[in-house]
Order: C-alpha cells, then sequence, then structure tokens
C-alpha cells in the first residue's frame, strides 16, 4: 500500500470543509444527498430521543427535524471541526454533540427512541462492530430502530480484499482512515447476532444502502 494513511480524526479535520461537498456531489452516484435524507423517511413515527453515530457536519439533521421538530439529537463525532460545522447548521436546533469515539461512548440503557449512522461506520471490522451493535441495541427504547446508511462490499471477495490490504499496512481497523466495508448481508448477520429480531435493506443507490434493524 503506498498510500499514507491518517489517524482518523486527522483525516477528517482536515477535509471539514469539503465534506460537504464530497458527499454531495463526488458520491453522488453512491447516494449523495439521498443517503442523508432517506435516514429521516424510515424514523418511527413519535420519534423524539436520537443518537447519531459519526455524525459529521450533521448533513442528515435538517430533513430529521423537518418531519420530527420535537426531535432532540445527541450527535457523536471524533472531529471537532465536523462538529463546530454542525452546530452552524443546526443552530436553531435541538442537538447537543461530544467530540470522541462513539466506540468510547457509555450507552445507557433504554434512552433513544431511534439510533442513526450515516456514512460512518466503513472503517471497522465485524468483531467492532459486533461489539457495538449489541450496545447499540441495549440503548434502544422498545419498538426502536437502528437506521445505518453506509456503502457496503459488493461481495465476500472485495470485503476480504480491503481487510487484507490493511493488514499489509500493519494498521488496525478504525485506527487510521481506510475503508473496510462488509458486505450488506454480512452487516445484517452481525446486527441479529447483537440481538436485533431483524434487519433489512430499506434502501439503496448504488453502493449504498440502508439497513433498518429493530
Amino acid at each position: 500500500m503506498n498510500e499514507q494513511l491518517e489517524p482518523m480524526a486527522q483525516f477528517f479535520n482536515a477535509r471539514s470543509e469539503i465534506y460537504d461537498e464530497a458527499h454531495l456531489g463526488h458520491l453522488k452516484k453512491d447516494g449523495g444527498m439521498a443517503s442523508k435524507d432517506i435516514v429521516a423517511l424510515h424514523l418511527p413515527a413519535g420519534t423524539r430521543d436520537i443518537l447519531d453515530l459519526g455524525c459529521g457536519t450533521g448533513l442528515e439533521l435538517p430533513a430529521i427535524f423537518a418531519q420530527f421538530p420535537q426531535a432532540k439529537v445527541l450527535g457523536i463525532d471524533l472531529a471537532q471541526d465536523m462538529l463546530d460545522l454542525l452546530h452552524e447548521r443546526c443552530a436553531n436546533l435541538d442537538v447537543q454533540t461530544l467530540c470522541m469515539s462513539y466506540f468510547d461512548y457509555d450507552f445507557p440503557p433504554a434512552q433513544f427512541d431511534a439510533v442513526i449512522s450515516v456514512m460512518s461506520l466503513h472503517h471497522f471490522s465485524p468483531a467492532q462492530k459486533l461489539q457495538l451493535f449489541t450496545r447499540v441495541r441495549s440503548t434502544l427504547r422498545p419498538g426502536g430502530v437502528f437506521l445505518n446508511c453506509d456503502y457496503f462490499a459488493k461481495n465476500t471477495r472485495e470485503e476480504r480484499a480491503n481487510f487484507a490490504k490493511l493488514a499489509q499496512a500493519h494498521q488496525q481497523p478504525g485506527e487510521t482512515h481506510f475503508d473496510t466495508p462488509l458486505t450488506a448481508r454480512h452487516e445484517m448477520r452481525l446486527l441479529c447476532q447483537a440481538g436485533f429480531a431483524q434487519a433489512k435493506i430499506a434502501w439503496q443507490q448504488g453502493n449504498a444502502k440502508l439497513i433498518h434493524a429493530t
């Protein structure tokens, strides 16, 4: 691997000013703005308390508040520069943020109606995700939903190849910015192992998919 891998927070802080453009323009074929707006459409009626994992600049939040104006959102992200832009976007909305890894967050039991994540979880291993998904399940109230909108590997061969490249660079998943997406089928299997009763693909465009877990 010839590319220089950067620590995750450093990577996103350095690119905070171009993040929106990248996701709305360059990544249009894999969702673009549709991947940000779709989450709001799959939240349960009456949703109020939302946990947003890897919230970035908050591109997904305006659509959520348009549909759920009484919502309260807690967003977690590693990059403070991204969070600063989120607060500009959501200046008059009920949003609180934590600058930290969501793997280090102390998930309170039965606290949220919904946990969401948009284009964030494709950097981690199956073992890391299983641990996280188990904690996500515990923090949902009865009837709550986990919505993960992300891009996924096309097949198992691609999934394994990405992890092999990362291993060749002597890096662990999540330490530096390097994409290791799972297949959607693998992701849904982990969600069920974590205690969700069901997980399904609710939307897709290109390699981007919204996985709905309850």
